[in-house]
């Protein structure tokens, strides 16, 4: 007990600073200093378990415990109504112990925000003035003005000015992912919930809803073996569910994709048929029973096991040992089948509906947290541990933690620092000891299995923007994090090793709703969502697009012609091209080197103030049949080529040596 009673007397110290606070609080009519005076309790309770872990404190699990308690508490009130506290800030990092929180260099407060303000200053505050100074986060150059590494970087990138990503020539995948050196492929997509690849890249399967009001049970899959480089081809099957799913696994090994809605699970094989070939709609092959009790996501697990969590425990199937539904109609799933024009209850569940099939063979108490429910899970491949976010508005809280269910389900761990829901978590197999959340407080966190705090915190938007979802990947062993946007409509890339933002890529004014990352080919998997469109597929809010020239596709189509010209390699045209953005030089293995020739590393930092053209020559013509929403994060010269998807579409970005940086897709037009 006596290395304990230093830090558990810290922390009663702090749990009396956070009453005083409370009490106090209400009359405080400064917002900021009050939220100061409560960031600082929070990063003080994690300063003490950085402090005990840092001493090899003998009872370090049980100080864990209490700063969780205490953390608890603290969140709950600050998200509750009487608070009155501004967004708070990360509170988990600390420079001091190497443990840093970082954020994009690029100040950018949204086009929407932007315009609106000025609208309301001009009409309400000011009428008839001149628009007001406004700070720096509200001027964005065009694209123009931004640094562009390599001739076949994709025009849909913006590269952050001053940095140098790990990368070199000798790791050459890396550096296609640094210089964005990429394909694009899309397709359009039902409404995303989940997305999941086998972990052999066979198959890129989707939980959707498609239909009326988007609440069609959908499964939409590609086999990606049979994908070309110039067009995606899925299949969206109704899954025969009496709601629409919201939770995906993949078993490469068996060659099975799993469904959950709140009801059941369904697995659907997507192994070769009779024939040698995959069928082209997958067979049902087995339904679980999830008795509404187990009602949260899924994961495969060793030994042919599959595995669902809800309340305070976990439901496990045995997959040899299920009955097979025969065929792969919806009534032997059911009891009842799904009819057009059915009615559905405030759930959006079909009347008549009825859970069947296969009750678990086993379920599995969190015999350390009987009131646990999970809402994201994923299996460490290393420890074999489940590593589990909770949504406070499914159960109460904002715990992070690891999940044994080979031994009882006993907490193997927990992990502290998140502001707000846990919505996602990554590994990767560069590194058996990192995990990565992503949480709605609007930070990315990158946590080691082995310490409770996190080891770098990432600002990934603006304005505590959620963190949609994260993918963590090591290419040429260089860790790599993307991360997606809600609000932000983007994905962003960060070299781990620079702590730096690199680019964002475009996602056509659509928010993330899932990513995944296919090893095998380089590519990134991004499902998104058209905040523009309603459940009926009706648009709104769209106006007469404005498009520079150098953003059109002929545009695009001058420049490509520029970088061919020098013959092969990014070399020094003559003149700078329309909308070419700063000009950088490759030797002929590919080194780059600035406009004499000679080595240099700061090619990124470049200013590119003397344009020969004018950035915002508008193309009359071609914006005549284009539309753009009125309120998005990006005007029409953000990117180097204006792009707006206009549905909900899934995005495959590949990384390789040589992209065809043409291949791009059809903007909104007036042709509705």
């Amino acid at each position: 007990m006596g290395g304990q009673v230093p830090w558990c007397d810290r922390l009663d110290c702090l749990l009396a600073r956070f009453e005083a606070f409370k009490s106090t609080a209400f009359h405080e009519p400064d917002r900021k200093l009050k939220t100061s005076r409560f960031q600082r309790i929070l990063s003080d309770v994690c300063a003490v378990v950085r402090d005990a872990e840092h001493t090899h404190a003998p009872q370090l699990g049980e100080v864990i415990e209490q700063a969780h308690a205490l953390l608890e508490a603290c969140l709950k009130y600050a998200h509750s109504d009487q608070a009155g506290l501004q967004a708070l800030n990360t509170f988990g990092h600390s420079d001091d112990f190497d443990e840093p929180w970082i954020d994009d260099v690029m100040e950018n407060a949204g086009s929407d925000i932007i315009d609106e303000f000025i609208r309301l200053y001009s009409k309400n505050m000011k009428p008839g003035s001149l628009a007001p100074q406004l700070p720096n986060l509200a001027h964005v150059r065009p694209w123009t003005r931004s640094p562009r590494p390599h001739g076949l970087t994709t025009r849909l990138s913006r590269f952050r000015p001053g940095i140098v990503p790990t990368a070199t020539s000798e790791t050459p995948l890396a550096r296609c992912v640094a210089e964005a050196r990429a394909q694009l492929t899309t397709d359009l997509v039902p409404t995303t919930y989940d997305m999941s690849i086998s972990s052999g890249s066979s198959i890129l399967a989707i939980a959707s809803g498609a239909g009326w009001k988007a609440r069609e049970p959908t499964l939409q899959y590609y086999l990606l073996n049979a994908q070309s480089n110039n067009c995606l081809e899925g299949v969206s099957i109704n899954t025969g569910q009496s709601s629409v799913p919201r939770f995906i696994a993949t078993d490469e090994a068996r060659k099975l994709v799993f469904v959950a809605d709140d009801d059941n699970i369904k697995s659907f094989s997507f192994g070769s048929g009779d024939g040698g070939a995959v069928p082209k709609r997958l067979p049902n092959v087995h339904t679980m029973n999830s008795e509404r009790i187990y009602d949260g996501p899924i994961t495969t697990l060793s030994n042919g096991r599959i595995a669902r969590a809800g309340k305070g425990q976990a439901a496990v199937w045995d997959i040899s040992a299920l009955s097979t539904s025969g065929d792969d109609s919806a009534s032997s799933i059911c009891e009842g089948t799904p009819r057009i024009g059915s009615h559905h209850d405030e759930a959006g569940r079909l009347f008549g509906m009825q859970p069947g099939g296969s009750k678990p063979h086993s379920i599995v108490p969190f015999a350390d947290d009987p009131a646990y429910a999970p809402s994201t899970w994923h299996l460490h491949p290393s420890s074999g541990h489940l590593i589990c976010g909770e949504r406070a508005a499914r159960s109460g809280g904002y715990a992070c933690l690891a999940l044994d269910l080979e031994h009882g389900g006993r907490r193997a761990a927990r992990y502290l620092g998140h502001g707000g829901d846990v919505v996602r978590i990554t590994t990767s197999p560069g590194d058996p000891n990192l995990f990565v959340t992503a949480a709605s407080d609007g930070y990315a966190r990158m946590f080691d299995v082995r310490r409770p705090l996190p080891v770098l915190t990432i600002e990934t938007g603006i304005q505590r923007e959620g963190c949609a979802d994260v993918v963590f990947v090591h290419p040429d062993g260089i860790p790599t994090l993307f991360t997606g946007g809600d609000r932000t409509q983007q994905i962003k890339m960060w070299d781990i090793r620079e702590q730096e933002c690199v680019y964002e890529l475009s996602t056509g004014n659509n928010a993330v709703s899932a990513m995944v990352w296919d090893d095998v080919r380089a590519s990134l998997y991004v499902a998104t969502t058209c905040p523009h469109v309603n459940h009926l597929g009706e648009r709104a809010g769209y106006r007469r697009a404005r498009i520079p020239t150098w953003a059109t596709w002929a545009g695009v189509e001058r420049d490509y012609k520029a970088y061919k010209m020098g013959n092969g390699a990014a070399t020094k045209p003559s003149a700078n091209p329309v909308g070419r953005g700063p000009i950088v030089v490759h030797d002929e293995n590919g080194t780059l080197v600035s406009d004499e020739g000679e080595e240099e590393r700061g090619y990124y930092d470049t200013e590119s103030e003397d344009s020969g053209e004018d950035d915002e020559e508008i193309d009359e013509a071609y914006s005549a049949d284009m539309r753009w929403p009125e309120k998005c994060f990006h005007k029409e010269n953000y990117f180097g080529y204006a792009y707006d998807a206009g549905e909900n579409m899934l995005f495959r970005w590949h990384f390789k040596d040589a992209p065809d940086i043409m291949q791009l897709p059809a903007s909104t037009t007036n042709d509705w």
